[in-house]
């Protein structure tokens, strides 16, 4: 099997796999710091355990690396705080769907990056994306949850962009397992003041619940989804990633029974088509360039 197969398979059960992740959010009776700090903490055991295994030997390349990698932890914990802080304030569908419109941001931020000219379609693609925002603000009251939650479900969409591109751009040769073991355990760093101080301790049920977060849907979900984005656009990411909302909403029915009103669906399905189209016009671009280049 090719790279770019394989990359896309394992896109496609990471987009599965981080669909559920929003569940966790609302069994985890912790605040969205507390468990971002506690599924760090064990993502990052389990990381540099299978990069030791697999590669006996965890340095980097140079100090300009690790400065590097600090950056990229601090984006990384931005954006599972406010992720998941999102979803705690309002719901699972709100958090996912606003978090999704990050293809589209990144279609804005990767010319900036790679000095190339912002193409007139990403700009309609931005404007639907702000009219799909607008419909899942019910009111523009900083004091509605729903609202609050759109927010903060934007704010975690940037930083994940930004956190994407970045990490495509410095670490393309960099195994997938490696550079998310450094990212986590900078997360994990920067959130142990906050789990020292932190007034609540989880339950034997929250325990099971965090090592499988830290475990499946951290460790292995992020490294999945780090190799693909060596062989992979990071807007074909953005496209199958896009059908992580999708199975967002299932699960929370499933698990929860739990169902988005239609202010909400509506305002997905226009966000959702913006990011679907903005990654299927990049892809078509890449496949015909290679054709080109034949």
């Amino acid at each position: 099997m090719s790279s770019a197969k394989s990359a896309l398979l394992s896109l496609h059960l990471g987009a599965f796999l981080m669909g559920a992740t929003g569940l966790f959010s609302k069994i985890i009776d912790l605040p969205a710091w507390d468990i971002t700090g506690y599924r760090t903490w064990i993502a990052a055991l389990i990381l540099f355990a299978w990069v030791w295994w697999r590669e006996r030997n965890v340095a980097l390349s140079s100090a300009r690396d690790y400065g590097r990698m600090l950056v990229l932890g601090v984006l990384l914990a931005l954006h599972w705080v406010t992720f998941f802080y999102s979803m705690q304030v309002a719901n699972i569908a709100v958090g996912m769907i606003s978090l999704y419109a990050y293809p589209v941001v990144t279609v804005f931020l990767e010319p900036w990056l790679k000095r190339t000219k912002l193409d007139w379609r990403d700009v309609v693609s931005g404007f639907l994306v702000l009219i799909g925002i607008y419909w899942l603000v019910p009111e523009f009251n900083i004091d509605n949850n729903m609202t609050q939650g759109v927010m903060w479900g934007v704010i975690s969409a940037v930083t994940f962009a930004v956190r994407n591109l970045l990490l495509s751009h410095w670490f393309s040769n960099q195994t997938a397992a490696r550079s998310m073991s450094y990212q986590v355990l900078i997360v994990a760093l920067l959130m142990t003041p906050i789990l020292v101080l932190s007034p609540h301790q989880p339950s034997s049920h929250d325990w099971w619940l965090l090592v499988c977060l830290g475990i499946f849907f951290t460790a292995f979900t992020h490294t999945l989804l780090g190799y693909s984005l060596r062989y992979l656009k990071a807007k074909t990411v953005g496209l199958v990633a896009c059908l992580q909302p999708v199975y967002a909403v299932g699960y929370e029915i499933a698990v929860l029974h739990s169902y988005p009103d239609w202010s909400t669906l509506f305002g997905g399905s226009i966000i959702m088509a913006a990011a679907i189209y903005e990654s299927v016009r990049e892809h078509n671009k890449a496949a015909a360039t290679a054709a080109v280049n034949l």
